[in-house]
């Protein structure tokens, strides 16, 4: 019988536990300074700087720039902490996600700078245009009126039609050679198996077999398209109405579109309901999803995504649980995410009996 610290790639038991490695708000604050007076050759000061209390990934801030050209900004910050959930972070996924779509009627914050290397403030980040509005927590749905909800959920449909019509060849997210004996869509659940046998303290023999099982039998996309990787309802920005900018593209890839669909329809994500944002039936999302997108939705295909959700959705509490118990990055938030995941193997395990 396998113990709990061996996996089946043979990877090794955890290692020594590391110091915490944290981003100090004064310090970036002080460095982002000095970073855009050398960037725009004016001196600009930083004002009305603060933290963002969403998100689990990147840090995100909120600041004002005053320039003394007289130019006067309202901008964000995302920081990829060292110790964070994705760490080592990459801005190339959101970058060119944010480059990609701009201008083609998919809702995003325009990019204004970005550094992999750091620069003064010595982690990765991008600065992007601050944009008003509210986020809707998914939990709190049922505080809204159900027709504002339709209203937001049809709109949040027809963007997701929109982005996978987009020619995904034609952007940056196209940088990966296209060889035959290739497919972006299993490395995405590569991926996910790969983080998953990272030495941590929990081994689920589920989520081994199942990973594997999901790499052999993904299915062929209809077409490749841009995949957000976390599209669901509180990933966006709405003012009066409208949906003014889509969120977090950390995770975007060019894939199967069915990834998105499925992760869109989680109930986690629509307060416990099988309707999206608790309006929708699922047969009338997946009517309006194929109107919007021009793609016709493979029931063998959703049921397939709708498992490896889940199954991304463990590797996400896994890295949360070992960015708080291993790299100490202090979010109390990750610290209770190990107690979902009995919840999280066993709809797994139903969804895998679904899709099989």
């Amino acid at each position: 019988m396998q113990d709990a610290t061996t996996r089946t790639d043979g990877s090794p038991a955890p290692g020594p536990v590391r110091g915490p490695d944290t981003v100090d708000d004064d310090t970036v604050r002080a460095a982002l300074g000095r970073y855009l007076t050398r960037t725009s050759g004016h001196r600009t000061e930083i004002t009305h700087f603060s933290r963002k209390s969403s998100g689990f990934s990147w840090i995100t801030f909120g600041f004002e720039a005053r320039s003394a050209s007289g130019a006067d900004r309202m901008l964000i910050l995302r920081v990829g902490p060292p110790n964070g959930l994705f760490a080592p972070y990459s801005v190339q996924p959101q970058v060119h996600a944010l480059q990609s779509l701009a201008g083609t009627g998919v809702p995003v914050p325009a990019l204004v700078a970005f550094e992999q290397g750091g620069a003064e403030i010595g982690h990765p980040f991008f600065i992007c245009e601050h944009i008003e509005g509210a986020v809707p927590a998914p939990w709190a749905a049922s505080m809204l009126a159900d027709g504002h909800k339709r209203a937001i959920a049809l709109q949040f449909l027809s963007i997701l039609g929109k982005l996978h019509r987009i020619d995904a060849r034609a952007t940056p997210l196209a940088t990966r050679p296209d060889k035959s004996d290739e497919r972006a869509e299993v490395g995405a659940v590569a991926a996910w198996r790969a983080s998953l046998a990272r030495p941590t303290a929990r081994y689920y023999p589920l989520l081994d077999w199942g990973g594997k099982w999901l790499q052999d039998n993904c299915p062929l996309p209809p077409r490749r398209t841009i995949v957000h990787g976390d599209y669901r309802i509180g990933n966006f920005i709405e003012r009066d109405g409208t949906i003014v900018a889509i969120l977090d593209w950390e995770l975007t890839h060019v894939g199967d579109p069915h990834e998105d669909l499925a992760w869109a329809l989680m109930p986690t994500f629509n307060a416990r309901s099988r309707k999206l944002y608790g309006v929708i039936e699922r047969a009338e999302v997946i009517d309006l999803y194929q109107r919007a997108s021009g793609i016709t939705v493979s029931a063998r295909s959703l049921a397939f995504y709708e498992a490896f959700a889940l199954y991304q959705a463990a590797a996400i509490q896994m890295c949360a649980v070992r960015a708080f118990e291993v790299d100490r990055f202090n979010d109390m938030r990750m610290a209770v995410m190990a107690s979902q995941m009995p919840s999280i193997i066993r709809a797994f395990e139903r969804a895998l009996e679904a899709a099989a």
